[in-house]
């Protein structure tokens, strides 16, 4: 007889949890998820932002790899009449710091009606000339004419001027510390009369802060000007170096002053002998100036 016990094992059961699957195509952007979070306007609004941005900074690059320098920004070069101007290289002197030269190139035959220069303070140590009117090196025998030169307001430590021709020149009674003045009369010399403005233009610096301003010819056929101002034009170091110079009428009057306090026995202000007028007046007064 055989006997049985109620005896077994229970059943093993795999554990009640799953391992997340992963997809990685679901991690990305479909057609359904743009439609839960606003449908095709998010898509294009996203898109539009985008590009708005790669404008903006196409547009910023562009900008300010050609930006253009226009008259009358300091430290640069222009080729008058025309008025986009080339960055002046610095001083040889200072050259970690760049140029505040307003340097005027009147282009071979240029013709202007009016150069306006009002409110401009010069000067730089070590310069030599703060203002100052001269040739191209190469360029011979080419002068400025002028109708009118007006000078006023307007100030220096010292001022030389040389090859000039002017009808009438006449000059106030401008305090200077010490003067020499080898003008000459010459009845021939013609009163230049500079009044069509046909094809010409006006150009004014007003209120600029530079170290110097030259005007330069740049041609053997000269230019024309029909005016040229200088109005509280203010030097603390340099000279007024003019030349080359065939003028109408030349007008400085007693609102000017120059002198570098050496005295009066030892001249601030030249007037050489190639500067000659057909009619010359001249009332300068010698007095203690010193310009700074």
């Amino acid at each position: 007889m055989k006997i049985r016990l109620p005896f077994s094992f229970p059943s093993m059961r795999k554990p009640g949890f799953k391992l997340p699957f992963i997809s990685i195509m679901s991690l990305l952007p479909t057609p359904y998820t743009k439609i839960q979070f606003g449908g095709m306007k998010v898509a294009v609004a996203a898109l539009g932002v985008v590009a708005v941005g790669f404008i903006a900074t196409l547009w910023l690059t562009i900008a300010g790899t050609t930006h253009e320098i226009l008259w009358p920004t300091p430290g640069a070069s222009y080729d008058l009449p025309y008025t986009i101007g080339e960055r002046l290289s610095p001083d040889a002197s200072t050259p970690m710091t760049a140029s505040q030269t307003l340097r005027i190139n009147l282009k071979d035959g240029a013709r202007l009606d009016r150069l306006v220069l009002k409110d401009l303070q010069l000067g730089k140590a070590g310069l030599t000339n703060a203002f100052e009117i001269d040739r191209t090196t190469g360029v011979t025998g080419a002068m400025v004419t002028v109708g009118r030169i007006t000078v006023t307001n307007s100030s220096a430590p010292t001022l030389d001027w040389a090859n000039i021709n002017a009808g009438t020149i006449t000059i106030g009674q401008v305090p200077v510390d010490g003067h020499t003045n080898n003008m000459c009369l010459d009845a021939t010399l013609a009163s230049v009369v500079v009044d069509s403005d046909r094809g010409s233009g006006s150009f004014i610096s007003e209120g600029a802060v530079v170290d110097r301003v030259i005007i330069n010819l740049n041609g053997d056929n000269g230019a024309t000007i029909g005016e040229l101002v200088i109005d509280n034009v203010d030097a603390s170091v340099g000279a007024w170096d003019w030349q080359y110079l065939t003028v109408g009428t030349l007008t400085m009057d007693a609102t000017n002053t120059f002198g570098n306090n050496t005295g009066i026995n030892v001249p601030s202000v030249v007037f050489n002998d190639t500067v000659c007028g057909r009619v010359v007046t001249s009332n300068m007064i010698d007095t203690p100036v010193s310009v700074k």
